[in-house]
């Protein structure tokens, strides 16, 4: 705890820890690199609470906004007297300014880029516009892959100085959108609600149509109306999503030791057979070729 505390205060600010269990059982690691004069951290915790307070003076305070992406695992932030729930796939823009308090929900995963507050003024995108960002526009979408395809391996690999501070002024270039696109009035279609609880399930081996429907406080039959559009059942819709997961694993050196077995079992298939029937049905080669061939 003590050289977590250390390492993360020394990359992102003065953050407070707290940890509920066994002082033995903490996971904490933290990685940082710069690219060009933008900072980016890899932070894994399985802390029980994780705050800044406003009034504190360090490194962060008036330099820098916190951009993160919820990698893996889920949270509750309390951000501006809101609360804000993430799970994977989720984007919050946090001003070093504010009060933010974190209650990770087990061990979670952060991608977390230190933008510059004097950049984002410039462009327009103040504090009214931080806290969670809209994810279901173009803008948003690219944001999301762009930070997803993130590793330290990636950044070893292909940053150079060249590259300078190319990655944060895309970054802010898509935000810019993405902010504008917030301030529209959006209502969730049923089906976007439906998708995103999928998505926020898909490792649940027991996720039906059924407890989607409940969900949403709507029946079987009206569920399944919302995909007859697309021509694609609730069922395949999961399948689908879940084929993306494993062959996004697959394709990732960080998994090398991990068998095929235990990442299908991961993203919900409860059966190895099925599963390698399903991957070869819709891919074309078995998943062990297709783990060969990357």
């Amino acid at each position: 705890m003590t050289t977590w505390t250390q390492h993360i205060q020394g990359i992102c600010g003065e953050f407070q820890t707290r940890f509920d269990r066994q002082s033995s059982l903490f996971i904490g690691e933290v990685n940082s690199f710069l690219l060009g004069q933008t900072e980016i951290a890899f932070i894994k915790s399985n802390a029980s609470f994780i705050e800044r307070k406003p009034e504190i003076l360090d490194r962060a305070k008036d330099r820098f906004c916190f951009l993160i992406l919820q990698y893996t695992g889920k949270m509750l932030m309390k951000y501006r007297s809101e609360n804000i729930y993430l799970s994977e796939g989720d984007i919050v823009l946090l001003d070093s300014n504010e009060h933010i308090a974190m209650y990770p929900q087990g061990l979670f995963s952060h991608i977390s880029v230190h933008l510059s507050r004097e950049k984002l003024f410039k462009q327009g995108i103040i504090t009214d516009h931080f806290g969670k960002l809209i994810s279901h526009n173009m803008s948003a979408h690219l944001l999301k892959n762009m930070l997803q395809t993130m590793s330290s391996d990636n950044i070893e690999f292909w940053y150079a100085e060249e590259d300078g501070n190319a990655f944060e002024d895309a970054l802010i270039a898509l935000i810019k959108p993405t902010i504008n696109y917030k301030n529209v009035q959006i209502c969730d279609s049923l089906k976007l609600k439906a998708e995103r609880y999928i998505l926020e399930n898909l490792s649940q081996t027991n996720l039906t149509a059924k407890i989607i429907a409940d969900h949403l406080g709507i029946s079987l039959r009206h569920l399944y109306r919302l995909f007859e559009n697309e021509q694609q059942s609730v069922h395949k819709y999961i399948q689908m999503r879940r084929l993306e997961k494993v062959q996004y694993e697959l394709t990732d050196n960080k998994n090398k030791d991990f068998s095929i077995t235990d990442i299908a079992l991961k993203w919900g298939f409860g059966d190895s057979a099925h599963f390698s029937k399903l991957f070869r049905k819709t891919v074309g080669i078995s998943p062990k070729e297709f783990r060969a061939q990357v």
